[in-house]
């Protein structure tokens, strides 16, 4: 079949360009969404290629009212018929740069000085505007939460993680003997991290919920760790290769509960296209573990990676009162807190971490639902 241009469309030997993107006719044959071959409220495919020994061709391709008809050279005779706006949506074509899902805004404190985030109250029902600022920011706080509605709350983001023998929650007070630095009786500082860096978990939502701060001191830190990486990458390339292609060790000792776990893992995480996926970063876990060779020149980039998450230029505080919940996207916005003074006061956070996908999942369900109402 030699190339000929219909309407909006280009067909060829083994592909059809509609409005500028190419779809392989095996792939258009696989994804039918004819009844027989799509599942009309599963939305699954029920049409088995692996059984098909002829590659698929077609007789007839048309585009007429927004939709591409194929008619398929097959014996009984099969039509499929596809939604443009659907074929758009999941278009695969290298040719085509990738559009991101939703726009993040890399953040510092002179954006977020000039943009202040709006803290929305728990009892306004407005979940659209935080939902909002954590899909684009990284991080929110909502306001005036009463603690007895904390876990249908917990429950509406989604299924909760759970972390060794914690349980749903983790509460963070001073107390003795602690088996984490969050919780020493000391009150230590906190420095930028990101949480569970130590375990293969899914992307978390991390919750922190204010029960009470009568304490002196202990204000709340949130750094962008994507927009750190970026900055990080354009003034030390070199560096950023380091942190970005070295797997390193994070580790927990767990001595109640007889745990050890670890993970060894770059700092910087790549997706394929070579952008910022994931930061993972807990001073207070890393443990090394590297090459001889390579321990000089990695401390180097960790030293200095360390010192921009500790530039007050990239740093927003804020005190949490009883009532306030913080949440975060772990492994992009990190979090940490000024050291407090346990005798002053007792200030009490419970913790908890929900499954990004679900809480984003849902997002993803309202913005791409038209698509599945078209079939």
């Amino acid at each position: 079949m030699s190339p000929q241009l219909t309407q909006n469309i280009i067909t060829g030997d083994r592909s059809v360009t509609v409005n500028g993107k190419r779809f392989h006719y095996v792939w258009l044959r696989d994804n039918c969404l004819s009844p027989k071959y799509y599942h009309p409220t599963s939305f699954q495919k029920m049409y088995d290629i692996s059984e098909v020994t002829a590659t698929p061709k077609p007789l007839n391709i048309e585009l007429t009212d927004e939709k591409l008809i194929v008619d398929w050279d097959e014996d009984p005779p099969h039509r499929s018929i596809f939604p443009i706006s659907w074929l758009m949506s999941h278009a695969y074509d290298d040719n085509q740069e990738d559009q991101p899902i939703r726009e993040k805004i890399l953040w510092d404190k002179a954006w977020l000085d000039v943009n202040p985030p709006e803290w929305v109250d728990a009892q306004s029902g407005d979940s659209q505007t935080w939902t909002n600022q954590l899909l684009t920011l990284g991080f929110t706080v909502i306001k005036n939460l009463p603690y007895q509605d904390l876990d249908n709350f917990v429950s509406s983001i989604g299924p909760v993680y759970y972390l060794a023998k914690y349980g749903r929650y983790s509460t963070v007070k001073a107390i003795p003997n602690a088996q984490d630095l969050s919780l020493s009786a000391e009150g230590n500082e906190l420095s930028p991290h990101t949480d569970i860096t130590f375990m293969s978990t899914p992307p978390l939502v991390q919750l922190l919920y204010c029960v009470e701060n009568l304490a002196t001191g202990g204000e709340s830190l949130v750094v962008d760790g994507f927009r750190v990486a970026r900055d990080f990458q354009q003034h030390h390339p070199e560096y950023f290769e380091i942190l970005s292609k070295v797997p390193v060790k994070f580790e927990q000792f767990y001595q109640e509960w007889e745990y050890y776990v670890s993970r060894t893992t770059p700092i910087i995480e790549l997706d394929k296209n070579g952008l910022v996926s994931a930061v993972y970063f807990s001073h207070k876990n890393f443990g090394s573990k590297l090459p001889f060779e390579q321990v000089e020149a990695f401390y180097e980039a960790y030293k200095t990676f360390f010192s921009y998450l500790k530039n007050p230029a990239y740093q927003y505080w804020f005190r949490m009162e009883p009532g306030d919940c913080l949440l975060v996207e772990n492994f992009r916005v990190l979090h940490g807190r000024k050291a407090f003074n346990p005798s002053s006061g007792l200030r009490h956070l419970e913790i908890a971490y929900m499954d990004w996908q679900y809480f984003a999942g849902r997002e993803d369900f309202h913005r791409l639902k038209h698509l599945y109402e078209l079939i």
